[in-house]
């Protein structure tokens, strides 16, 4: 029997398990031939894919994971019937070519064990069994703790539990006495889900499962968990980092000074708004050159519309602007650029002004006279805009450019 161990937490175990069917098949290996062994209480992550073989050994998990001289020297051999092989890289000597992942733009967590496991790069995750025994779409269940993230805002989950229960959400935190098998049920049944960066949250991404989903994940830029494998919250924190793809949900991070405005963001945002189920498969989104003043000027543009928009169209905006934000963070923190920044917000705001009063009064007025030319313009502008709008419908877009100058009907 080979024997698969599987180190690490929810999310590993999760892409093993769901990377298991393909691993027997590209092997020329059958079920009976291999198994996975992982910790007990993971048996509801490998659960979710069906009739996977599993053993349960605690030790042999343990030795894995705690034991550095054992990390460096044991030959880990690969499709071994004697010797069990551990699926993490800290095992030194794999002879696993994490180099290939340089040849992918982006490394994703899933591209990291499809080369441990020797797997093509565009091996697909198998889909889980979600389960959906009961609905429960007014719920909103809040994750405050993860083991793999560390919860440097507890004042903030007090505060959005309040905010969405005035609201009149049936709000549920995580109990930290469910077992595995009680928390992926109530995920499965929840209208929404928040948390930060974790296992858990990834498994519901990435496995679609129809609750909305929200990732609020406390920042580390500036306090640092000694030990902690990311320098900086993003772009470990994004979901795209967990399978390589993204997917409709909010993301925010969380410092002490923007706490207030992030759970207002949430309790009145996208999801907020939505009907339940939401549609949970992945989006479509573009690694696109940009040069720093294409990025300084869209994060501008943005920063208008979050002023000036209510908070409906604002919500609509509102994870293309974090993502710029992001982007430009460190841009910002020259002197002169950040001068400059704010120059090009000065330069968008009086420009917005002008649209705001010249847009409206010149559909009203019609082709007559001087006003031809003007017409023609806006009415290509607006084109221009309907077929992106197009575009962005039929691949999936998570966001796309909202104005304020047309009816709200033509923009939303």
């Amino acid at each position: 029997m080979i024997r698969l161990v599987v180190l690490g937490g929810t999310g590993d175990v999760y892409l093993i398990a769901a990377l298991y069917d393909s691993f027997i098949r590209h092997h020329g290996q059958r079920r009976d031939q291999v198994c996975l062994v992982t910790r007990e209480k993971f048996k509801a992550v490998v659960d979710l894919f069906g009739a996977v073989p599993v053993e349960f050994d605690e030790q042999l998990v343990a030795r894995g994971e705690n034991d550095p001289l054992f990390q460096a020297d044991y030959l880990n051999p690969f499709l071994s019937h004697t010797d069990p092989f551990y699926t993490h890289p800290c095992m030194l000597r794999s002879q696993t070519r994490v180099d290939h992942l340089t040849t992918k733009p982006d490394a994703s967590q899933a591209d990291m064990y499809r080369m441990v496991l020797r797997l093509p790069p565009d091996t697909p995750l198998a889909l889980p069994r979600v389960p959906r025994d009961i609905a429960w779409p007014n719920a909103v269940l809040l994750i405050t703790d993860a083991v793999s993230w560390p919860n440097t805002q507890p004042q903030f989950w007090v505060m959005l539990a309040e905010r969405l229960t005035k609201s009149g959400r049936d709000v549920l935190v995580n109990d930290k006495g469910w077992s595995l098998a009680d928390l992926i049920a109530r995920c499965g049944a929840s209208g929404w889900v928040i948390a930060p960066q974790c296992g858990v949250m990834s498994i519901l991404c990435t496995g679609q499962f129809p609750c909305r989903k929200t990732i609020a994940t406390p920042s580390i830029d500036d306090d640092r968990a000694p030990g902690f494998l990311a320098p900086e919250t993003y772009p470990y924190a994004y979901v795209t980092k967990f399978d390589g793809r993204d997917y409709d949900v909010e993301e925010f991070k969380i410092t002490h000074d923007n706490r207030a405005d992030i759970v207002q963001a949430i309790v009145t945002g996208q999801n907020a708004q939505r009907l339940w189920p939401h549609d949970p498969r992945p989006v479509a989104t573009l690694m696109a050159p940009m040069t720093p003043g294409d990025a300084l000027d869209r994060l501008a543009v943005l920063t208008v519309k979050r002023q000036r928009f209510a908070p409906a169209r604002r919500a609509a905006i509102e994870r293309e602007y974090q993502r710029h934000l992001e982007l430009c963070r460190r841009l910002r923190l020259v002197s002169k650029i950040e001068g400059l920044f704010w120059r090009l917000v000065h330069n968008h705001e009086a420009n917005y002004d002008v649209l705001e009063r010249l847009i409206p009064a010149v559909m009203q007025r019609g082709e007559d006279g001087a006003m031809e030319d003007h017409v023609a313009s806006i009415k290509s502008n607006r084109e221009r805009g309907d077929l992106k709008r197009e575009i962005d419908a039929l691949t999936r877009a998570p966001y796309r450019e909202v104005k304020s100058y047309y009816n709200e009907a033509d923009t939303i």
